[in-house]
């Protein structure tokens, strides 16, 4: 079954293009792969006869579920009414869900799966060669469909023609798994493993799966596995994760790539850093944004961007002129300063169109790290000078969770002072006038620790005259990851090393009057898993250990690019944010922090609940704990099916613990119960 065709309307917004079809909804199909498994697809198509190009999607969200018949007129999103949009403007828009996922058969034992990312290509080619199809083929998709295409699109399917992908990492294991060479913290064990689990082990959706719908669920309970196992495993940059990833070899692929991005989500850097990689048809179009599509983001401000989509694909799937090739390829919005705040509904700004990612006039400027708390132009001191302080682990309170990803609008980045106080910090005095910073910052230090591992976290802030400290960049390294992600080495307590590391991708004017500050420190709480030994660590600066920031300042743009016409999105802002819990403590007698979030499921359609609670030490940083619990409620005419999955964290100096429990009833009787426990070795974090 599928759901009903959307009405169609007349009304045309901006410069949409107009409607071009009515839409139909095919019956849901199920396609079989090589290996014999099933892959649930709805296909949403115009409803004329004759042949058009399609658009992909995949993803392990339930698709299928999430999909929602709306007009294009009416309040839109990407992820559910976006197949209806395309399918009104002559594409055949096909979406299923991944395998072991959702309504499709087979099983998923780990995320981004070989057989998964064979079924990208498969799934392409078989599109192809459908009587419907006039052979070009495109994949758009955000988040975990975005990571899909990016890695279908280096499988190179010969009739992939263009690609659209948003807030999605091209390296997952430096930009998502393991950033800086430490496991990413409560996002991933707090929130996001957990929700997969519960939502990989629910049922699936009988009208998309018909008779084999028992089938079907009992082998996503016979077979699959709770990701989170896999992400222990592999602690270290090894042949799982270059599986997975493009970088460095860009040259696969072969199609037109549109990146979106987002300064406030966690992918700008590496959506860029492709972008300036690829030799193909290319676009970017980087906006104020957390981890949304333009139309729905906080912050704002929010844009219409279906013109720059339909544009892209009408040029490589329809063979349209559209005049895309013409125009600047990089489009971005440049921030400007307001006072932190826990959500933004708007940042201030503007857009500017440039020629190309980085900037051809950028002046890399060094801050250099000196006396008295100093940042400054030169290096000074002949003799090395050094600065120590204690490794906390609970530093980062302040810095917000990243992209939004657990609590979205809310979790920015707040006054930076509080975790500043236990940082080394280096400030310039008030600036004359007006700096804008727009490109990848650069952190190169000198540092010793009293341990055999230590972390290394850099922050760029922009100070006001009343002294808020707003975060605007920032960055960490395990210095044991110092030569390689993937054979990492112990430091020699007291030896001093070089360590180089990139800092978020910026674009923002640091206002005459406010001061730029780098503070450094040894943790990123909310972001970045404890290392696991106290240590007193030690940055190293003067002309011959010259520490220092590296700003990719940005003078004007001579002469000036047409500023590009962008359109507010249909879709105003709510007029109330729900708020979850979302709390910090300090136990002040065994000197713990905890962080606890509760809120509804981040993933899935199904109502529910997930709970998270995160506690780290800073007597013993070695020693840190989250507990992530979510549940379901799937609510059918035949009965009420729970499934509740519990996911425990653990490490102490030497391993990392990890339990998971799933259990499902229906009806109040328990159907399924399954848990999985390991215990694996700390690799050099």
């Amino acid at each position: 079954m599928a759901p009903p065709a959307p009405a169609i309307t007349e009304e045309v917004q901006g410069d949409m293009a107009p409607l071009l079809y009515k839409v139909k909804v095919l019956p849901d199909v199920r396609v079989r792969m090589r290996d014999g498994v099933e892959l649930a697809v709805r296909i949403i198509r115009p409803d004329a006869d004759g042949e058009f190009p399609a658009l992909m999607a995949c993803s392990p969200y339930r698709l299928l579920t999430v999909l929602e018949p709306a007009s294009s007129a009416s309040v839109y999103s990407n992820t559910r009414n976006a197949p209806y949009f395309f399918a009104e403007r002559g594409y055949i828009s096909v979406n299923y869900d991944v395998r072991g996922t959702g309504a499709s058969g087979g099983s998923s034992p780990d995320m981004y799966s070989d057989a998964e990312r064979q079924d990208g290509y498969d799934m392409v080619e078989w599109i192809a060669a459908q009587p419907w199809s006039n052979g070009s083929v495109g994949m758009w998709g955000k988040s975990y469909s975005a990571v899909t295409t990016w890695q279908v699109a280096a499988l190179a399917p010969p009739h992939l023609k263009a690609v659209i992908v948003c807030s999605g990492t091209e390296d997952l294991y430096r930009d998502w798994a393991y950033p800086g060479g430490v496991p990413r913290s409560f996002f991933i064990f707090g929130g996001y493993a957990g929700a997969m689990t519960a939502l990989n082990f629910a049922p699936p959706d009988p009208d998309s799966t018909g008779e084999k719908w028992a089938d079907i669920w009992e082998e996503h309970l016979r077979n699959n596995v709770p990701w989170s196992v896999a992400l222990l495993e592999h602690q270290t940059d090894d042949a799982y994760w270059r599986a997975r990833s493009v970088r460095p070899d860009y040259a696969r692929i072969k199609c037109a790539v549109l990146v979106i991005e987002g300064w406030a989500d966690w992918y700008q850097t590496a959506e860029l850093r492709a972008f300036a990689n690829l030799t193909v048809p290319k676009r970017a179009l980087i906006g104020p944004w957390a981890h949304y599509w333009p139309e729905d983001a906080f912050p704002g401000p929010r844009i219409d961007a279906r013109p720059e989509y339909l544009k892209w694909l009408d040029q490589f799937l329809k063979g349209v002129d559209t005049g895309v090739l013409n125009e600047p390829p990089v489009t971005i919005f440049v921030r400007q300063y307001q006072a932190p705040a826990p959500m933004y509904k708007d940042e201030p700004g503007f857009w500017r169109q440039e020629n190309e990612w980085p900037l051809a006039r950028t002046r890399y400027t060094s801050m250099y790290l000196g006396s008295q708390g100093r940042l400054q132009r030169q290096a000074a001191g002949e003799k090395p000078e050094r600065d120590s302080y204690a490794y906390r682990a609970s530093v980062g309170a302040t810095s917000g969770i990243l992209g939004q990803g657990l609590i979205p609008p809310w979790a920015m980045p707040l006054d930076q002072r509080q975790d500043e106080a236990y940082s080394l910090t280096y400030t310039t005095p008030p600036l004359e006038a007006d700096v804008e910073v727009t490109g990848t910052p650069a952190a190169h230090l000198f540092v010793s620790s009293s341990a055999d591992v230590a972390y290394f976290a850099v922050k760029v802030c922009d100070v006001a005259p009343d002294g808020t400290s707003k975060l605007v960049s920032d960055g960490g390294l395990n210095a044991t990851h110092r030569n390689s992600d993937s054979r990492p080495g112990p430091l020699v307590p007291g030896e001093v090393y070089e360590l180089r590391f990139d800092l978020k991708s910026i674009a923002y004017i640091f206002p005459a009057g406010h001061r730029i500050r780098v503070a450094i420190s040894s943790a990123d709480f909310q972001n970045a898993w404890p290392v696991s030994k106290a240590a007193i660590n030690t940055l190293v600066r003067g002309a011959e250990c010259p520490s220092r920031v590296v700003l990719p300042v940005a003078p004007p743009q001579v002469p000036l690019l047409p500023k590009p016409d962008m359109i507010p999105s249909p879709n105003p802002f709510p007029d109330t944010v729900a708020k979850p819990e979302y709390n910090i403590t300090h136990n002040l007698i065994d000197q713990t922090t905890t962080l606890s979030v509760v809120r509804a499921p981040i993933l899935g359609t199904a109502p529910g609940l997930s709970r998270a609670t995160y506690t780290i030490s800073d007597l013993n940083p070695a020693e840190a704990v989250i507990n992530n619990t979510i549940d379901y409620v799937v609510s059918r005419s035949d009965g009420e099916t729970k499934v509740h999955a519990h996911m425990t964290t653990a490490s102490d100096a030497k391993v990392f613990r990890h339990l998971v429990e799933v259990e499902v009833t229906v009806q109040g009787k328990r159907h399924f119960s399954k848990s999985w426990t390991m215990s694996v070795p700390r690799v050099f974090n």
